[in-house]
């Protein structure tokens, strides 16, 4: 049996349905039972847990809601067996006070059988 698992591709095509807007393209991508935790400073220190298919969802309601991103930049990706590391940035606006943010990252995603079974989100907000 081939193994056919293309962690690069799913997480590129994640990324993808998210810079499109689609969020069913993107929940498509992960796995039912993923689990998410994202860890940011911006601007207070936080750490959130999102398990399961609706909470993803939510966490990515939650970002089209509150930012309007201007800019988003995947730039550089690291591929290890199952694990894809992306190094990345955001800027934008805070849609409540229009107060404009830049962010830098680091994403860790996990996928087998093609889903992302697990991601871990570091998240600095650099200017602002």
């Amino acid at each position: 049996m081939t193994d056919t698992n293309n962690p690069l591709a799913i997480v590129q095509t994640m990324f993808g349905a998210f810079g499109a807007g689609n969020l069913d393209a993107l929940i498509d991508t992960v796995h039912p039972e993923s689990r998410w935790v994202y860890y940011g400073a911006n601007p207070r220190l936080s750490k959130k847990v999102y398990a399961g298919k609706a909470e993803v969802r939510q966490f990515f309601e939650g970002i089209v809601e509150r930012l309007a991103i201007t800019a988003f930049n995947t730039d550089e990706f690291l591929v290890d067996g199952d694990t894809v590391v992306i190094f990345g940035s955001e800027s934008g606006t805070v849609k409540a006070t229009g107060q404009p943010f830049h962010h830098v990252w680091s994403q860790k995603y996990v996928v087998k059988d093609n889903l992302i079974t697990e991601m871990a989100e570091y998240n600095l907000l650099v200017e602002s």
